[in-house]
């Protein structure tokens, strides 16, 4: 393997960094949508904060978790924070499953009784990928690019699925999706719209809320004991 393929795997893997075509390297933000927008990251909720409470939820995915179009304290993510329950939004525009996963490895704490994890999984044809000169394509076009099948998707999500619930442990985990092309009895909820925001591709303020409370009846046997 030569060396160009290790910077550039690894200048994103590590570091966020994005390696272009003749060398130079961006900041990758992953907050940036297909719009060209760019928002800060929403990790830190502006209320439910407290590291030190009994119950600490994080949630992950692409932008509908990250609430694109409403504001921070409209996300289903801050609807689940209470006085006993500090809130943790992962969620990043046009990302997939493999990012998400990548996220909870470096916030999962193996000796904590206290996490809960929420994954919500985004389109499945979203993926990380390189093309032959070391650049990524954008999660969004690579179906444009790469012929994936219904194997090659459910592959993909049962490998990712199957190594979370095994080093975290699936009763930590509450599985979430928005589609339904993937066995129903593997996920826990669905994120349903009932209302949009206004570029029409993201759920409103009526559907997050809608979500927090499904997620809120799942959390009831996810009480922490430590």
């Amino acid at each position: 393997m030569n060396k160009k393929t290790t910077h550039n795997v690894e200048k994103f893997y590590y570091d966020n960094y994005r390696v272009n075509k003749d060398g130079t390297e961006r900041g990758l933000n992953i907050y940036e949508n297909n719009f060209g927008k760019l928002e800060g990251g929403r990790q830190h909720d502006p209320i439910y904060n407290d590291e030190n409470v009994r119950r600490q939820i994080y949630t992950f995915g692409c932008s509908w978790t990250y609430g694109w179009g409403v504001e921070q304290t409209e996300t289903f993510t801050h609807l689940l924070g209470d006085e006993n329950t500090a809130v943790h939004n992962y969620g990043a525009g046009g990302t997939g499953l493999d990012f998400a996963a990548k996220t909870l490895s470096e916030v999962y704490i193996p000796e904590s009784r206290r996490q809960i994890f929420i994954i919500t999984v985004p389109h499945y044809f979203r993926r990380t990928w390189f093309d032959d000169d070391g650049v990524i394509y954008k999660p969004w076009e690579l179906k444009e690019f790469v012929d994936f099948n219904e194997y090659n998707n459910y592959f993909y999500f049962l490998h990712q699925y199957n190594l979370v619930n095994k080093f975290v442990g699936r009763d930590k985990i509450i599985w979430g999706t928005w589609e339904c092309d993937l066995p129903n009895e593997m996920f826990d909820v669905k994120f349903e719209t009932y209302d949009l925001v206004e570029d029409k591709l993201h759920p409103g303020v009526n559907s997050h809320k809608q979500y927090a409370d499904k997620l809120r009846v799942l959390l009831g046997k996810y009480e922490s004991n430590g």
